[in-house]
């Protein structure tokens, strides 16, 4: 793999790295990715290619720090087809008495959201909770919700 990297004025920086995959020695098969980023308003703009001799994918994204969290916008263009993601997350610690953090989405196939909270129960006992949310929709609209409860302590 070689790679490299370069600070450019305003506070921009450009990436480039191309890398054979294991065992293949021909360069026509490297992949190739380079990154181009930004500041703009308040948070970061980047343009990003990754490719080799047979596919090419683009990635446009626009993030910034957005009412205690951080809000982001993807654009992509892979294989022939376009998709986007549009996400906010945000840690709940200054708002709930627990470790929390929500985060909450839009995408080319759905709606996602995942809610997290961990807490300690004292005498070395943890409690961590997870749900995923998830709504296709395509034709199927097809709902989705995980949740997990984890406790934990830690021996020795």
């Amino acid at each position: 793999r070689l790679g490299a990297r370069r600070a450019l004025p305003g506070g921009a920086e450009a990436t480039y790295s191309v890398e054979n995959p294991v065992g293949v020695y021909e360069v026509g098969r490297s992949t190739h990715k380079a990154r181009l980023s930004v500041p703009v308003a308040g948070g970061e703009a980047a343009l990003s290619f990754e490719g080799d001799y047979s596919s090419q994918a683009y990635e446009g994204s626009y993030g910034r720090g957005v009412g205690g969290g951080h809000a982001d916008l993807r654009v992509s263009h892979t294989d022939g087809a376009v998709g986007y993601n549009v996400s906010y997350a945000r840690g709940l610690a200054d708002t709930l008495p627990v470790d929390a953090g929500v985060h909450l989405g839009i995408d080319d196939e759905g709606v996602y959201g995942r809610v997290t909270a961990n807490r300690d129960l004292g005498h070395g006992i943890e409690a961590e909770y997870e749900a995923n949310a998830r709504l296709e929709l395509g034709n199927e609209q097809q709902k989705s919700l995980s949740q997990a409860l984890k406790l934990s302590n830690k021996l020795g």
